[in-house]
């Protein structure tokens, strides 16, 4: 049975549920999808306080190494549907020894608020002070709350941005981890929640065999030294920076072009000389991917900001190279800036990266930016960001909306960089955009549409499709677990099975792939119910105009690409009712609570 904590915070009550259905859903983005249907609504729009945010764990969270994500389910303000978002740190590690499968936030609470988690259940306090501070302040004040627990605490906290209404605010867990895409932060923040912290007080069971030992031992190791998780553990994902530049994939200036010379300050090796400061991991893992770093010019620096900073392949790109930036420590500088409005940073710098270009093409004025945005001025655009997490004028609350709905106020949507949200840093070709645009949550991370286009290029749209569905079929397992993605080549199904059948979750273990399966169409299912329609989504110009290494994008391949995903999609969850707009009685049947 799961065990789950439903906090409704219109009355600050708390319960504790349980809910068959673990040998279906096995957890995480199953169990996420189990609960949206029993305590969420296809109708209401995201930011109805009955609506539930969702924050779910897996069978090995805490038991195995890399098995410390989260998954966040919620119905999305940026587009109204149902998504995921997943982040790491101490959240996962904190809901288990709390003897918990998920936490539900329903309701909205009378003025800002916080809430302290426990295994007795939630506490929730009315906070008007914390209304309107930066993340770093709204983490520092949080932590002096919760006094002597707050060593043995997951902090969850929520930026400016969100409470004004972006619709990419972020939810930050533990300083360095985000539940960063579609607005989970703004979702939060429509139910009055600044921030809530999970203390874990119990002891996860673990079993005391010699066989689980020499297991988990085998696979600490193999995370900690295999040459599949080597470049997360030297450069980090930054490391890729340099390779993605050659390949004429690497967004520049709005994606005005795909490479450029200056990516040699930005690499994942020059950071290690210039701004890298230590690693760190998330609870339970041994591979020590967060990579730090001093910020040496911080804009407009604040008494909470923290002494490091964390960086990733996406800041580099969406704060480096797609606005022109490539002095490292501007670039620092700018991810401190994001950090403390807490906005999504692929979506903040791909936003103003758009907005720069309707300057220079006269769309808007300064009249409109109060700034002369321009590729590679750090500091105008430290000042925006400001700007665009206070949503301080109208055009600001445009932008906070996404640039697609920023261009269609203004103009300009034909170089919106928008596949289905703010593109991510991968210019490879015709199947990552079309993947992009229509796949889950819209996530280069769904699928590994980011590296067909290099490493299994085949012509044949349907074949593109096939093995995309498939491997995101995998990526679910792993997202039920819930593990790191950077572990997927480590944890094969066949290993998934045997660490489910050593922690006494063997009844499970059986036909894993198949389950995974059901869990992706019930994923697919709830999204489609609450509006989904593939098809009508559009690829804009500027993806057309892109030239990579294996020369200039063919738009007829890229949409055969999209409609022939488009219809795999909907065949896969039942093409013909969902054609019919009968989405709604595909609903699955949920046991009811106990």
């Amino acid at each position: 049975m799961f065990r789950v904590l439903h906090i409704d915070l219109s009355t600050g009550i708390s319960r504790f549920h349980t809910f068959p259905g673990r040998d279906d859903v096995l957890g995480g983005s199953g169990l996420a999808a189990l609960l949206f249907a029993e305590f969420g609504s296809a109708e209401r729009p995201a930011r109805h306080p009955s609506q539930p945010i969702i924050f779910a764990i897996g069978p090995l969270t805490g038991r195995f190494p890399m098995m410390s994500k989260v998954v966040c389910g919620f119905k999305s303000p940026y587009h109204e549907q149902y998504t995921e978002s997943h982040a790491g740190g101490r959240l996962g590690m904190s809901l288990a020894r709390c003897g918990l499968d998920a936490l539900v936030f329903t309701g909205a609470a009378a003025e800002c608020s916080i809430a302290r988690i426990d295994a007795s259940g939630a506490q929730c306090t009315v906070a008007p002070e914390f209304r309107g501070k930066d993340l770093f302040a709204t983490e520092r004040m949080l932590h002096a709350r919760l006094g002597a627990d707050a060593g043995r605490a997951s902090l969850c906290t929520l930026g400016p941005a969100a409470e004004n209404g972006s619709t990419f605010g972020c939810v930050t867990v533990d300083t360095y981890r985000h539940f960063g895409r579609l607005g989970a932060g703004t979702a939060l923040a429509a139910k009055r929640l600044k921030a809530f912290a999970v203390v874990g007080q119990k002891s996860i069971e673990l079993p005391k065999t010699q066989a689980y030992k020499s297991t988990y031992r085998e696979l600490a190791k193999t995370v900690a030294n295999s040459s599949k998780t080597a470049k997360y553990r030297g450069p980090g994902t930054a490391g890729i920076v340099e390779s993605i530049n050659a390949l004429g994939a690497l967004p520049w200036r709005n994606l005005e072009e795909s490479a450029d010379t200056g990516a040699e300050r930005i690499t994942g090796a020059a950071l290690l000389e210039s701004v890298f400061a230590e690693k760190r991991a998330c609870s339970g893992c041994t591979a020590g991917c967060i990579h730090l770093a001093h910020v040496k010019r911080p804009f407009g620096a604040s008494p909470a900001d923290p002494r490091l900073i964390s960086y990733d392949y996406e800041h580099i790109f969406a704060l480096g190279s797609m606005l022109g930036v490539t002095d490292p420590h501007d670039v620092m500088g700018l991810i401190l800036s994001v950090e403390r409005q807490g906005l999504d940073i692929m979506s903040a710098g791909v936003v103003l990266a758009w907005a720069t270009e309707a300057m220079e093409k006269g769309i808007v004025t300064e009249a409109e930016t109060g700034l002369p945005l321009a590729f590679g001025r750090a500091d105008l655009y430290a000042q925006a960001i400001d700007r665009l997490g206070a949503g301080e004028t109208p055009f600001y609350q445009a932008l906070g909306r996404g640039a697609a709905y920023a261009a269609k106020q203004y103009g300009g949507e034909d170089f919106t960089c928008v596949l289905g949200q703010e593109m991510a840093g991968y210019a490879t070709g015709e199947v990552f955009f079309a993947a992009q645009s229509l796949n889950f949550r819209h996530s280069h991370l769904d699928n590994l549409c980011y590296c067909y286009d290099y490493e299994f290029f085949e012509r044949d749209p349907n074949v593109a499709v096939s093995v995309l569905l498939q491997d995101e079929r995998m990526r679910t397992l792993v997202n039920c677990m819930v593990g790191c993605m950077f572990g997927r080549k480590i944890y094969t199904s066949d290993v998934f099975a045997q660490c489910l059948d050593l922690v006494g979750f063997g009844g499970i273990a059986d036909g894993l792939e198949e389950k995974a399966a059901e869990v992706q169409k019930l994923r697919w299912r709830t999204r489609f119910e609450t509006g989904y329609q593939p098809h009508r989504i559009k690829i804009p110009k500027r993806f057309t105009e892109v030239v990579t290494a294996r020369g200039p994008i063919d738009p007829e391949y890229m949409e055969a690409v999209r409609l022939a995903y488009a219809d795999a999609i909907l065949e896969m969850c039942g093409a013909r009712e969902l054609r019919s707009g009968q989405a709604r009685g595909l609903r699955l049947t949920m046991p009811a609570s106990g």
